[in-house]
Parts: C-alpha cells; structure tokens; sequence
C-alpha cells in the first residue's frame, strides 16, 4: 500500500450474518453501533490517534470498495471485531484485504479471539490477536507499529498474540482494568450519530456473578464483577439525552445482569429523581436479584421493561445447569414486575444437554402460561456450546454430539446440538409450537447490533 498514516486506524465490526443477504437495521429502532468497537475508538482517540469506524452492519459496502477507502485513508493497521458466528467471514475479509493492500495489518479483537486466539493467529491474514479487553491492549499496538517498536515492543504487551516469522509468540495475559470509571464514555460521534435509532444501548460493568454452564461471560470478562459507579451511568444518561433530545426512545442496559448489586440499583435511581431525568430506559436482571420495593423505585424511575433468563421451565434442569434459580421465585418476580406495569422480557432456550423430549415440553407449557398470563416478549432459542462455554469443554462427557462445526450455525437460530434423549427434530417440533408466543424483535434487534448475545 506505501505509507502510513500514523494516526488513523481502521477498526471494522461485521454483522454475524452475511449482511449482504439480510437487512440489519430495524426502521423502527434504527441504527445501535457496536459498543465494543465505539470503546476502542474513543480510548484510541483520547490518546491521539484518529479512529475510522465502519459498522457493515450498517454501511453496504463491497470489498473493493473497501480496499479503495483503505488505500485512501493509510491506516496503521485495521482491527477487526469478531464473533464465532462471523469468524469465517472475518477471516475470508481478511484475505481479500490482503490481496488487495499487502502489506497491511491486521488485528483480530473480541469474544472469539479472546476464547479461541490460537485459531485465529493460525491464519496467515490474521498479523495480531487481540484478548479479552482491548483498549490498552490496542493504544500499546499501535505505539509499537507506530514507532517499530521503539516506544514498546510486541514482546510487552500483555495480552497480545503475534506470529514472529514461523513462530507464534503469546505474550501474558492483561490485568483487567479495575476501576471502570477511569475508562471515558464512549463517544457516540465516532458513528454517523444521524443515523441512530431512538434505542440507545450502554454497558455499565463488566465480568458476571453467575456460574452458568451455558455462558462464556466469566471467560471473557473474568469472574470478578466489575461495575461503573451510579453517578458515572447518570451522567453517561444525561448525555445522551442532551445529544439526541427528543429523538431518544430508550436507553437500553445491556449488562446481564444490571441489577445485581441492589444498593448500586438504589443509588443510581436517587441520582434520577434527585435531578429529575426524565428518560425511559431497560435492562436485563437475575429474578433472584430483585423483590417488591426495588421494582416499585424502578418504575418511578422510569425503568419500562425489564429482561430476565428463565432458560428452562424444569427445576431438574435449571439445577444441573447451575442456573441458581427457583422457578417458584421466579413466577412471583414476575407476577411482581407485571403489578409494577414493567415489560417483561423472558429469554428460554430448548436442547440443554440435561434436557429430554419432555423437560423441553414443560418448557413450552410454561411459555404458554406466561404469555396467556403477561403477554410477555418472549425470545427462544437452541441451547449453543460456544467456544469458552464450560459446556463446550465437556461436550463429550455430557452426552453431546455437534451435528455441525460449522461458526456460522453457531446463531441460536439453528439446533446443532443432539444428545440419546432428544434429536434435532425434537428441538424443531417444540420451538415450532413455542412459535405463536415469541417476539422476534428485541432479541433479533440485539444480535444484529451488536449485543450480547451469550458469549
């Protein structure tokens, strides 16, 4: 490509379906950039450099198109986020890329690069893998590539994977940051802010609590669950509803569980009526997290709807997947939630492996009874061993047989997964009939933005 320029760097988030075959912006709620990629650009620009973000999940552009807009602009380097579902697209992105530019590099950040970094500095496109969180990681890239390793070399940055002629060199692993507070609010200008949609996703901690069997959450953000301070989120609130005015529909939290520190909770909703923000806004919790009094504050608040993973209507399987839920607890928040006019959003998944023809069932029996009884949104899909899982690393001792190895069927949108007590078309006939009672939209919504998605 000849010359650099040594403050733009390129970073591209891809759509974990093929984007040019599927339409990712909901016209009702409009465009949600990758929070991921907009961190990175905004700890990268607070440090000098220049960011050019370009979600495809959005932006419809062909790769010679993009090859040109590379040639153009010189970056340093190009990082790319990527997911297990999009990994095989990412790699295929880079070859073109590379065919195209040369001498360009490339930079593999994210869920799957942080579970699987090997795999993915096993292809010769990929220059660097980024693991687990990237903002320092990625500022000292690029002072090594910018200095040719004067300022810091390769060898110091912990937390990266490069290939070094034919060997492959994993420096240690980065400390996580601890104080999240020190790390600036994403500067939602990095994105073409016209284009948003009335829904604006943030995150306010990182790690989980929960030692789900299923969930590679721990994996990638560690076991120790760290969280923004109250005043940090309200202020991040407040600024969004000073940039988008009227525009902003709701503020979305995509934690998994936002809820679960309950005098964090408290404190943050005395900050909104203290000031008397007026904004709508969601998120996601543990039935376990919440009770009758915060639920009441949370709706003063203006908390509209709130997302709770059941997963199973089977105690027995609930246990085995150390869930750490009552279903008897969980009826009574929900019954709580409902008598407070919150939405209830409930997320299940079929084909667990403690799972049977007839657990399943009694999933989709108690689907029905929610939705007769609450009208909940309800999102169900198949139970998925992503790479980092606990599931996934004992796939064979729990019975279970991938029917694909395939990244781009890892969706939750496809049953890959079997066992000797239910088939492929157990899964297919059950969500069939769960299907009168589920709305698509938010989960769909989320995925294709963007958000968590269970890894």
């Amino acid at each position: 490509m000849g010359g650099f320029n040594m403050n733009n760097i390129l970073l591209l988030h891809l759509p974990i379906l093929n984007y040019i075959q599927k339409d990712f912006v909901n016209e009702e709620s409009g465009y949600n950039p990758s929070l991921g990629i907009l961190a990175l650009g905004t700890y990268l620009e607070l440090n000098g450099y220049e960011p050019i973000v370009i979600d495809m999940c959005y932006v419809k552009i062909k790769v010679m198109e993009l090859v040109e807009l590379i040639t153009k602009l010189k970056p340093l380097f190009i990082g790319i986020s990527v997911y297990t579902e999009n990994f095989d697209q990412a790699v295929k992105l880079s070859r073109e890329l590379k065919k195209g530019l040369g001498d360009i590099k490339i930079v593999f950040g994210g869920p799957h690069p942080t579970l699987q970094p090997l795999e993915c500095i096993d292809k010769k496109e990929v220059d660097f893998v980024i693991m687990k969180e990237g903002e320092a990681i990625i500022l000292e890239l690029a002072e090594a590539v910018r200095t040719n390793e004067k300022s810091i070399k390769f060898s110091q940055i912990n937390g990266l994977l490069y290939r070094q002629k034919e060997t492959v060199v994993r420096n240690a692993p980065k400390k996580y940051i601890t104080d999240l507070d020190l790390l600036p609010i994403i500067k939602r200008e990095l994105a073409d802010i016209n284009k948003y949609g009335g829904y604006i996703n943030i995150s306010t901690s990182r790690g989980c609590p929960g030692r789900c069997i299923y969930c590679s959450a721990t994996a990638l953000s560690g076991a120790t669950y760290r969280v923004r301070s109250e005043s940090s989120i309200f202020l991040e609130m407040l600024l969004l509803k000073i940039i988008f005015k009227n525009k902003l529909l709701k503020i979305y939290i995509v934690d998994d569980t936002f809820t679960a520190i309950p005098e964090r909770l408290s404190r943050f909703m005395d900050l909104i009526f203290k000031y008397k923000l007026k904004v709508k806004w969601q998120c996601e919790s543990r039935v376990d997290s919440l009770n009758e009094e915060l639920l009441a504050k949370m709706h003063e608040a203006g908390c509209i709807a709130i997302q709770y993973g059941i997963e199973s209507g089977s105690q027995e399987v609930l246990d085995k997947l150390k869930k750490g839920i009552v279903l008897e607890k969980a009826k009574e928040i929900i019954e709580c939630t409902f008598r407070n006019k919150i939405v209830i959003c409930l997320s299940f998944m079929l084909g667990h492996y403690c799972d049977t023809k007839e657990t399943m069932w009694e999933t989709a029996y108690f689907i029905k009874e929610l939705f007769e009884k609450y009208k909940p949104e309800l999102a169900v899909s198949y139970n998925t061993p992503f790479p980092g899982t606990w599931q996934y690393a004992h796939r064979n001792e729990l019975g279970m047989r991938m029917v694909s190895d395939s990244y781009n069927k890892f969706t939750l949108l496809n049953p890959i997964v079997e066992t000797d007590n239910f088939t492929i078309e157990d899964q297919r006939e059950i969500f069939f009939f769960c299907r009168p009672y589920i709305g698509f939209h938010e989960r769909m919504e989320r995925i294709m933005t963007g958000g968590n998605i269970g890894e």
